[in-house]
């Protein structure tokens, strides 16, 4: 018995050698010749395997992009916020910190995070943090609550979306050179309207403190605390046609308490419009206006016209590169904004291909009368022209240019290189949220 049981082992071992090429010869066929030794049972498996990695994979593309088009980074479940890494501007000096949200990998329904700086010249330590509700799966409506403690810009306003992350704009803040202590507390409704209109609805309470004498005001004027409610109502239209054409529409109404008492409404619109004229040229117009009316205190003006704190600064589109910061102020305003950009060496794949930017920018700005004696505007006009030779320097997504800038008209100085700005440029392309 043990030997028949001998011989049968043996008998196997010969057929499994002999049988060894053909089955080497199918193994390295193509694929569809694998999957046809692997079971039934087992194939449904490796099919199954495969989606959920094409799912997972199409989903941490779809979290990426959509969290870089707001600014974000993710790492996991979890997304940085890069403008909150490095920041600085002239009165807090350098700014780091860190802001963290959750991203969809941890609940498509929600986010929730927070935001931690340390401004190291002025020693103030900012803070906050907020909840966000998706009201629909497609996640372009929501809920916002927020709390912040932070120091703001004197003077601004912002559009919904109205500035891109990456965009050499958000360069303007390096610039500020007056603040505001806010603590605030805020809720808001974000809807898609439609496919060209979003809308946000929001109310908050804020406790506004002025960190310094306003550069616009013309005396000593004592700058109180202030406190208050503001509601109001935001709007961006945008095609994406061709012609590139986007709207915004604020609308706010604040009201203070009995220690300080104001009111107010205020009316912001924006319109920008990308025409490409060639291959070559484009043509950008960009008018932003505003208006506000009521009891107001010096803290309500427009004042966030300018970049040039010093001779030497960085480029930032859409703001006055020869006017410092916090000049003038306004209760009521229209700027216009022009550039056209040619595109050269648009033939040759590599090499020196600078990006060329002629523009011109002008204004005019008033006060309401109880600020006519106290502060300085722009009723007369003021204008400012320059070229801005970008993509000097190319690496991967980043290049870096160099721009002159030169005030004229009414308010020019009486010294030419007080009328003259050098901005250095640096330009992020990237993909559009829009």
């Amino acid at each position: 018995m043990g030997r028949l049981h001998a011989c049968a082992k043996s008998l196997c071992i010969v057929v499994f050698i002999l049988t060894m090429p053909s089955l080497f010869s199918q193994q390295t066929g193509t694929g569809n010749e694998v999957i046809r030794h692997i079971p039934q049972s087992d194939s449904a498996l490796v099919a199954l395997i495969d989606s959920l990695e094409r799912e997972h994979y199409l989903k941490a593309e779809r979290v990426f992009n959509e969290e870089m088009a707001e600014g974000w980074m993710p790492a996991g479940f979890v997304s940085v916020q890069l403008g909150r890494l490095i920041n600085y501007n002239h009165y807090e000096g350098f700014k780091p910190g860190v802001g963290l949200r959750t991203n969809a990998f941890l609940s498509e329904l929600f986010s929730t995070g927070g935001f931690y700086s340390r401004s190291l010249r002025s020693e103030d330590n900012n803070y906050g943090a907020f909840f966000r509700l998706y009201l629909e799966a497609s996640r372009s409506s929501y809920l916002d609550l927020a709390f912040q403690k932070d120091l703001n810009a004197t003077g601004t306003f912002y559009f919904l979306e109205g500035v891109e992350p990456f965009s050499d704009e958000v360069f303007k803040m390096f610039a500020t050179e007056s603040v505001d202590l806010t603590r605030k507390y805020s809720i808001a409704v974000t809807q898609q309207l439609s496919a060209s209109l979003k809308g946000e609805l929001s109310w908050n309470h804020a406790n506004l403190s002025p960190r310094k004498l306003y550069p616009f005001l013309t005396d000593s004027t004592n700058l109180g605390d202030l406190q208050g409610n503001e509601a109001g109502l935001r709007l961006k239209w945008h095609t994406k046609k061709e012609t590139a054409t986007t709207i915004w529409t604020n609308v706010f109404f604040g009201q203070g308490n009995k220690t300080v008492p104001y009111e107010y409404i205020r009316l912001e619109t924006q319109a920008e419009i990308s025409v490409p004229l060639s291959a070559v040229w484009t043509t950008d117009v960009r008018m932003t206006a505003a208006i506000i009316r009521g009891d107001l205190q010096a803290s309500h003006l427009y004042s966030a016209f300018g970049t040039r704190s010093r001779l030497i600064g960085i480029e930032s589109r859409y703001s006055f590169a020869t006017m410092s910061p916090s000049e003038f102020a306004a209760s009521s305003f229209a700027i216009l904004y022009l550039r056209a950009s040619l595109q050269t060496g648009k033939d040759k794949p590599y090499g020196f291909r600078p990006l060329i930017i002629f523009s011109s920018s002008g204004g005019v700005g008033n006060l309401s009368p109880a600020f006519d004696e106290i502060a300085k505007t722009f009723e007369k006009g003021y204008f400012e022209s320059g070229i801005y030779f970008a993509e000097l320097i190319r690496h991967e997504f980043v290049s870096c240019g160099l721009s002159l800038h030169y005030r004229y008209g009414p308010y020019a100085m009486q010294r030419t290189i007080d009328n003259l700005a050098i901005k250095l440029g640096i330009l992020i392309k990237t993909k559009s949220k829009n």
